[in-house]
């Protein structure tokens, strides 16, 4: 196995199909490895004498969320087996374009409504709850991207792995949605149901049977966060909050694959496959 395909695999591994869908369903699956006190510790500092950091922390939260989805479409994007290297890579630039694209329009969203609640509490003393309305719409933001990038890359892999790019792959999804649009709602339904199943538990499994399981061996899972103090330390938090969600995606892995085997039962280019051979055995 040469250093390519081994990078696929592990990154498929990390954070392929809707790996990562966890920890915004169920935050816990994330901070369950961060030790409570020393979470509790420096976010209260980063909202009280270290305020003026947050917006920094902000943006380096958005740009690992960018570089998390980067490396998903990565993952499924590039195929270990049915290798089209030119297809590949032009199919990875559209999607960085296409991710920034994205981007751009929800920071456009997020500046209007912050508009529209300075315009109501200035002229009709209306308060909007910006903090608890950008919390709960970035989590369903973050959620819906996931499940959208790791369908449209289950629908296009079979016309890419005949060598087609993103873009002509894409133009074959549609063709065969107006015609079996009832096969992709299906598979599209049981994909997004059985992530949002499977999220939930495996933070069951978090939260029973992993904390007894590590109770019983006597070993703390807990990595600590250090006080924000300066940039060192923000630096060395947010590294603990990734080593975090790796460890997150490496455990939620087995019941991503098992989810995705399942619903492959009903991706419709099984259906036309099927449907083809059909019409082939009926033309003989």
């Amino acid at each position: 196995m040469n250093l390519h395909r081994a990078q696929i695999r592990i990154f498929s591994l990390l954070f392929g199909d809707f790996n990562g869908v966890q920890v915004f369903l169920y935050p816990m699956t994330l901070f369950y490895w961060i030790d409570t006190d020393s979470f509790l510790l420096a976010s209260s500092g980063l909202f009280t004498s270290q305020k003026y950091y947050f917006p920094l922390v902000v943006f380096i939260l958005v740009f690992i969320y960018t570089a998390f989805l980067v490396i998903k479409n990565y993952s499924a994007l590039h195929s270990d087996e049915h290798t089209h290297p030119q297809a590949e890579r032009t199919s990875f630039y559209l999607t960085v374009i296409d991710l920034h694209k994205a981007l751009l329009l929800i920071m456009v969203t997020a500046a209007l409504i912050y508009l529209v609640s300075a315009f109501l509490r200035h002229y009709y003393g209306i308060e909007v709850p910006l903090q608890t309305l950008y919390l709960a719409l970035g989590r369903i933001v973050c959620v819906l991207l996931i499940l959208v990038y790791a369908l449209r890359n289950s629908w296009t892999r079979p016309y890419r792995e005949q060598g087609m790019e993103l873009r002509r792959a894409g133009v074959m999804v549609q063709r065969d949605y107006h015609a079996h649009q009832g096969r992709y709602l299906l598979h599209g339904s049981v994909y997004a149901l059985l992530a949002i199943l499977v999220s939930a538990l495996y933070n069951l499994l978090v939260l029973n049977v992993f904390y007894s399981l590590f109770s019983l061996i006597g070993i703390s899972p807990n990595l600590y966060f250090a006080a924000t103090s300066g940039f060192p330390a923000l630096f060395y938090d947010i590294f603990v909050l990734c080593v975090s969600l790796m460890l997150s995606n490496l455990l939620f892995a087995p019941l991503v694959k098992l989810a995705v085997h399942l619903a492959e039962k009903f991706h419709p280019h099984r259906f036309l496959l099927m449907q083809k051979a059909a019409h082939g055995e009926t033309g003989q």
